[in-house]
């Protein structure tokens, strides 16, 4: 894993260095597992922030592909307006709960179980008659350098041009604040830099924005990125 594009959150790593990070892959799904399985939405989840910013600059029904699905919130407010959703998450304790939540809903969204680095995956989301969104938000800065280039792998696989990429992650700057969520693993991550390898795989920049507000839970005003990307023409 490189650590020369983003900063590590140590202390959530048990003060662990950036080069003993490379073996957490089983450690991170062992705790989202163990997170997820407390944390059942009992009742329809109010969606993201970011959700509704996305949600409000879709023109027409799009088949979403939500990589990092939690608990299904997003996923499932996307569902309720039509599009077509598909959520993706390497915890199988999340994945259980998003299809029971989705099912007590009613709410026709579909769940896989997943790693982002699984060469399989862009074959099982299969193509869509509908144009395609990739969304991501919080996942970016919850997975390594190497698995950042494995989502952007996945999302020119399954998007055309005119697609859209929809990511919102906590930056640079946010590595100091307060976080209610302590534990989670974290990679602090540069705009610039991220966009300058989206755009390596085929993502302009529609709309760009960081800063504090976007993303406030309880005392933690994340300082975050958020980014509409368009697939352009090869």
């Amino acid at each position: 894993m490189g650590t020369d594009r983003s900063t590590l959150d140590t202390e959530a790593l048990g003060g662990e260095t950036a080069t003993e990070v490379t073996g957490l892959t089983e450690d991170r799904q062992d705790y989202w597992d163990g997170y997820y399985a407390a944390h059942r939405p009992v009742s329809r989840p109010l969606p993201s922030q970011f959700a509704s910013f996305v949600a409000g600059e879709l023109e027409e029904p799009h088949r979403v592909v939500e990589l990092g699905c939690g608990n299904g919130r997003d996923a499932i407010f996307f569902a309720g307006y039509g599009h077509e959703v598909v959520g993706v998450d390497a915890s199988e304790a999340a994945v259980s709960g998003c299809r029971d939540l989705a099912a007590a809903l009613g709410a026709p969204a579909e769940f896989t179980r997943s790693h982002i680095e699984d060469p399989g995956l862009a074959e099982r989301l299969g193509p869509s008659a509908r144009p395609t969104l990739v969304y991501a938000r919080f996942f970016l800065h919850a997975i390594t350098d190497d698995e950042e280039e494995r989502l952007l792998d996945l999302a020119a696989s399954i998007t055309r041009p005119g697609d859209l990429l929809a990511v919102e992650y906590r930056t640079v700057r946010d590595s100091t604040g307060p976080k209610v969520t302590g534990s989670h693993f974290r990679r602090y991550v540069l705009p610039a830099e991220f966009e300058t390898r989206a755009l390596a795989h085929g993502f302009t920049v529609a709309y760009a924005v960081e800063g504090f507000g976007f993303a406030k839970y309880r005392t933690d005003d994340a300082y975050v990125a958020r980014g509409l990307y368009r697939r352009h023409e090869p």
